[in-house]
């Protein structure tokens, strides 16, 4: 699998940024290489290069452009139109012609110290619970430590959903980012840490990565990707590690890199082997977090495989993305069918048990739909589709009719 790394120059790879808010005026029509072209309301074409060019004088950034790192970069808060140009005495980065393409795995390896931390605007309060949450988490394990781990993490939740404090977070990114993974790691040595730490550290994480590229770049070079799919595996508590997935999920969705290293890890592989429902059985688990669980696999499933989110996916991981796909579509349709049979002491079944079953039935037919070559059903699948469709009840309820809906559009 690859991906842009700095080559052996220690030159940063390009971040990426999300459009500004003016930005969202311009329709982009396509990209096709190094080219955008957009189209404004009244139906004009214009075409610019990728990748933005400084200079020494400030211009707009314009829509679904890369910026090089190292510029100075400044947003006008009336429109939202961002700016950049060169910072003072260095060289023009597109006249960086060094990158070059690496395997991910060793992208993540790389102690790439000459990466810069990510700019903004700071916030005293928030630096404030990042410095104590550093020195909380150094510590060993104890209730008071505990305690206030919670209250910071928590003061960090309500934070990060803005993209500037999820970038002041990661600023010190080989500090911060090797934190998370020790809070979050079930198996930390010489005791982890209990699970409603693990359980809120990977909920600030997740939450500060998800949507941002350039955060999504930042955790998987630090070798977070690897160290979650550990988490979710060693994972005992199923409330947690539904958080685990939740990080996962924010680090992978939509970065082709993060993907492949998500596979490569055996991320599939363990998806599949977590049974929550069998797990409930097994230790007379809460059945309500099983469920929840259940549920955010299958979604997480989904995702992984809809090529809207994953749209730049790298040819040579096409083929594996599909056997992937033709091992899941099994998967999801046995698990669809022992769901129900779970569900059959409660036909009428309630809401969440439709919720559930349709979730599955959506997952399998957008797999079915995105992978019609490799995607096949058991056999015995088909006849109990039909006496599926035919056993959900028409009643006044929403969620059996979204259920009976879902079946109908996977049947056909």
């Amino acid at each position: 699998c690859l991906c842009l790394v700095a080559a052996a120059a220690g030159i940063p790879a390009r971040l990426h940024i999300q459009d500004n808010a003016a930005d969202r005026a311009m329709e982009i029509e396509n990209i096709h290489g190094d080219t955008i072209c957009t189209v404004d309301g009244n139906g004009d074409q214009t075409c610019y290069p990728r990748l933005f060019v400084a200079t020494n004088e400030f211009q707009a950034i314009k829509p679904g452009q890369d910026i090089p790192p190292n510029l100075h970069v400044q947003i006008d808060m009336q429109t939202g139109q961002r700016m950049a140009r060169l910072m003072p005495g260095s060289e023009d980065p597109a006249d960086r012609k060094d990158l070059v393409l690496a395997d991910a795995d060793e992208a993540a390896k790389t102690n790439d110290d000459t990466r810069p931390a990510v700019p903004g605007p700071h916030n005293e309060h928030l630096q404030e619970n990042i410095d104590r949450l550093v020195e909380l988490s150094s510590a060993l394990v104890n209730n008071k430590q505990v305690n206030s781990l919670l209250q910071t993490l928590g003061e960090l939740e309500e934070l990060v959903h803005e993209t500037r404090h999820a970038e002041q977070l990661l600023r010190n990114r080989h500090v911060v980012v090797p934190m998370f993974i020790r809070l979050s790691d079930p198996t930390h040595k010489p005791i982890p840490w209990p699970s409603s730490v693990r359980r809120l550290s990977s909920v600030v994480l997740g939450a500060a990565v998800q949507n941002n590229r350039e955060l999504q770049d930042i955790v998987h070079i630090e070798g977070a990707i690897p160290a979650f799919v550990h988490s979710m595996e060693n994972e005992m508590d199923m409330r947690t590690a539904g958080k685990h997935i939740f990080a996962l999920s924010a680090m992978v969705r939509g970065h082709p890199g993060a993907h492949m290293q998500f596979v490569d890890r055996g991320g599939m592989r363990i998806l599949r082997e977590m049974n929550p429902m069998a797990f409930v059985a097994a230790r007379d688990d809460d059945e309500y977090e099983a469920r929840k669980l259940d549920l955010r696999i299958v979604r997480f499933v989904e995702d992984l495989f809809n090529p809207e989110f994953n749209p730049e996916i790298h040819v040579d991981a096409a083929s594996l993305v599909a056997q992937n796909a033709a091992v899941w579509c099994s998967t999801l349709a046995a698990r669809m069918m022992d769901s129900v049979e779970d569900a059959e002491t409660e036909r009428p079944a309630s809401s969440s048990s439709y919720a559930r079953c349709s979730a599955y039935a959506t997952a399998l037919h957008s797999l079915k739909a995105t992978f019609p070559e490799t995607c096949k059903m058991p056999a015995e699948f088909g006849q109990w589709l039909q006496d599926e469709v035919a056993m959900v009840p028409r009643a006044n309820d929403d969620s059996a009719e979204e259920y009976r809906q879902a079946l109908n559009e996977l049947a056909f």
